[in-house]
């Protein structure tokens, strides 16, 4: 046997199986892989490490506890519930800060936190298996002639899909909150999505899916393609924290802008704002002619500055963490 200082530690060995096909690194012993196997959930297609499914679940419950308060004024700047000052706002930063002011002065800092518990409960097991997915997708289509960019473009949106079944309840209670009176509580705003049965906490499933579908492929085939050219993407040398922010940073930001206005009328369909019978673009189309364009804008400084730090923050965990487990 090798050396103890040589062994290759638990949880390497799936990664290595997939490289040896690709002639990156030597195979592993039939113990080894059998090992690595018990650190896998599921098997064919789709298969998840432990690994992944932890760094997602820190990354998640790092990102919300320092950017709540800016979904909370997302939400509410998204959804017309927000000050008057704020609505005639001449731009989307000038609203964020009177928002904030508005909400701080009325309900002081719980108001900018408002829906954080049910975060902290259901955002950890939704970010594992957003991450999960997504590193779990990328090995399905690592050996076939899927171009890189593709390939990460194919798995994000696969890993939205996926999770938006845990994540879409939580963002209906969470926006409920965020947007309904101070004393609303989680059993009140369930009672108000229920209303129609329990398919409304699901409601604008279909609609999330066409906002954070194409964030997250847009997310992460940009986030994969700038590590690439930093080299330490696709096989490279693994991403260090002053390779995975700026990376997180840049993707963060631009996918949160091209999906602004989707993000508006999908927060409106969600918190009950609209008639249910309106789908996404004819919410779109609704805000548009009776708000203006500025409406559709008016939560994309919110939305901006919560998701560019947020994107860059749970990207860093999750590598970090996966490779401290690996």
């Amino acid at each position: 046997p090798a050396p103890a200082s040589r062994r290759r530690p638990a949880g390497w060995g799936q990664l290595a199986v997939f490289r040896c096909a690709r002639g990156r690194v030597p195979p592993l012993s039939s113990r080894e892989a059998a090992a690595d196997e018990k650190l896998a959930l599921g098997t064919g297609f789709m298969e998840y490490r432990y690994q992944e499914l932890v760094g997602g679940m820190a990354a998640g419950l790092v990102q919300d506890a320092l950017l709540h308060p800016l979904d909370v004024l997302r939400a509410r700047l998204d959804t017309g519930v927000s000050s008057a000052t704020a609505r005639s706002a001449a731009n989307p930063a000038t609203a964020l800060w009177c928002e904030a002011q508005s909400v701080a002065a009325v309900d002081g800092m719980r108001g900018l936190y408002r829906g954080y518990t049910l975060c902290l409960a259901a955002s950890a097991p939704a970010n594992a298996l957003y991450f999960g997915s997504f590193k779990a997708s990328q090995r399905a289509l690592g050996d076939t002639s899927v171009p890189a960019a593709g390939r990460d473009f194919i798995a994000g949106l696969s890993a939205e899909c996926v999770a938006s079944l845990l994540w879409t309840p939580l963002d209906v209670l969470k926006q409920r909150m965020q947007v309904g009176p101070t004393d609303l509580g989680t059993l009140g705003a369930t009672r108000d999505a229920c209303r129609v049965g329990v398919v409304g906490l699901w409601r604008g499933y279909f609609a999330g899916l066409a906002v954070w579908g194409p964030f997250s492929a847009s997310y992460f085939a940009m986030y994969e393609g700038l590590r690439r050219a930093m080299g330490s993407g696709d096989g490279a040398t693994e991403a260090s924290a002053r390779q995975s922010i700026p990376a997180g940073l840049g993707a963060g930001a631009a996918a949160a802008l091209l999906t602004q206005p989707l993000d508006c009328a999908k927060t409106r369909i969600q918190v009950g704002a609209v008639p249910r019978n309106l789908g996404l673009l004819s919410v779109m189309r609704r805000v548009y002619v009776q708000e203006g364009a500025e409406s559709l804008w008016r939560g994309g400084a919110a939305r901006t500055l919560w998701l560019t730090p947020g994107c860059a923050i749970t990207i860093t965990v999750f590598e970090a963490v996966e490779r401290l487990l690996r």
